[in-house]
């Protein structure tokens, strides 16, 4: 037994190892991929501060303009190994420009002899960073391939749908969204948990949860005439007003819903592995204790999620002499409505899902 233990163990920490080679190589492969790409890509090789303007405001904000002189080296096209020396102006906020620095790769963009900086090129980034959370994910033993395939199937579904937006009316955004949300939330079960009835037990109370919570916020919504939530201020102003709120609450109170069906789903599971003969009201009662522990924190990180997403626009809007109750009805208000309805969601997630997981748990063998 100990020698068995001990195989698995090595076994275990030469995949480890040889997933953080891999990782390694293909991050290394992604610097030096430049060639790959059609516009022209200098590696920064030195900067220099020419000059700072610093300028203030009638609101006394205060912000300092600076121009960079850079030189780089090209790495692709027929000017490879040739310098060019370029001028960057970008505010110290950052907020819409940016700062190079030495040793980073650009990608330009051609206006007759011209260069002009396009955008940095941030493909290692991207590949280390998804190689990391394949790395942790392998030291955590969680179930890699199945998480990793049904995030890829959900990205690609989510394509899909961008791609139908893009060349369809967006009257239609609301309806694409449930649709869209169902073929979510039915491939993210189906692959982790199979296509057992312990997925449609997850399905059917997740789908349930998130319907029921947004009716009722639709109607508590109409009761009061929309008082104090002003859905015309979703970002960029975009129309339908109606459609695409709900669209961005279905989302959102789905992933948490969601969390929170397979949270208290596979407690009960275990439960009904340990005790063959359990109850059902003894599962039902356990799956509410279950969900008991999980609105406070849930709420939570809904709450401070709110609070991080709208942060830079509280503070731009009181930086420019606005008063707090203003404020917040301009940046807040929608945020908080979403919040509303997804805490609706979390708590009638509890008895749906207890009450549908009772029914099917003590009905089958584990």
């Amino acid at each position: 037994m100990d020698f068995q233990r001990c195989f698995q163990m090595k076994k275990n920490v030469i995949r480890i190892f040889a997933v953080i080679l891999a990782v390694l190589t293909v991050t290394i492969i992604t610097y030096f991929d430049s060639f790959l790409y059609k516009n022209p890509i200098i590696r920064i090789e030195q900067t220099q501060t020419i000059k700072k303007d610093k300028s203030t405001d009638e609101y006394k904000n205060t912000d300092t303009q600076i121009e960079q002189k850079l030189t780089g080296v090209f790495l692709n096209t027929n000017k490879r190994k040739q310098r060019l020396t370029l001028k960057n102006t970008y505010y110290q906020s950052q907020l819409l420009d940016q700062k190079y620095h030495v040793g980073q790769q650009v990608i330009l963009s051609k206006s007759g002899h011209h260069y002009s900086i396009k955008n940095v090129k941030r493909d290692t980034v991207i590949v280390f960073s998804l190689g990391l959370v394949i790395i942790l994910l392998f030291c955590m033993q969680f179930s890699r391939g199945k998480l990793l395939i049904s995030v890829l199937l959900n990205l690609l579904v989510y394509y899909g749908f961008v791609k139908l937006l893009i060349h369809n009316n967006t009257n239609l955004l609301l309806l694409m969204t449930v649709i869209t949300s169902l073929l979510i939330s039915g491939i993210a079960l189906l692959i982790i948990l199979g296509p057992n009835s312990d997925a449609l037990m997850a399905y059917l109370s997740t789908v349930s949860a998130t319907t029921l919570s947004i009716l009722l916020s639709i109607l508590l919504l109409k009761l009061s005439g929309n008082s104090g939530v002003h859905m015309e201020l979703t970002d960029f102003g975009l129309q339908p007003y109606f459609s695409v709120f709900y669209s961005q609450v279905i989302f959102s109170v789905l992933g948490v819903i969601l969390d929170e069906t397979m949270d208290i789903s596979s407690s009960l599971i275990e439960m009904k592995k340990e005790v063959n003969d359990v109850k059902e009201k003894v599962l039902f009662k356990a799956g509410i204790n279950i969900g008991r522990e999980l609105i406070g924190p849930l709420i939570n990180i809904l709450l401070f999620i709110v609070i991080a997403e709208h942060l830079n626009l509280i503070l731009l809007y009181l930086s420019n002499g606005n008063s707090i109750g203003y404020t917040f009805t301009m940046t807040l208000s929608l945020g908080f409505a979403q919040l509303l309805i997804s805490a609706i969601g979390i708590v009638l997630t509890v008895p749906i899902t207890s009450f549908i997981a009772s029914k099917i748990i003590t009905r089958r063998a584990y």
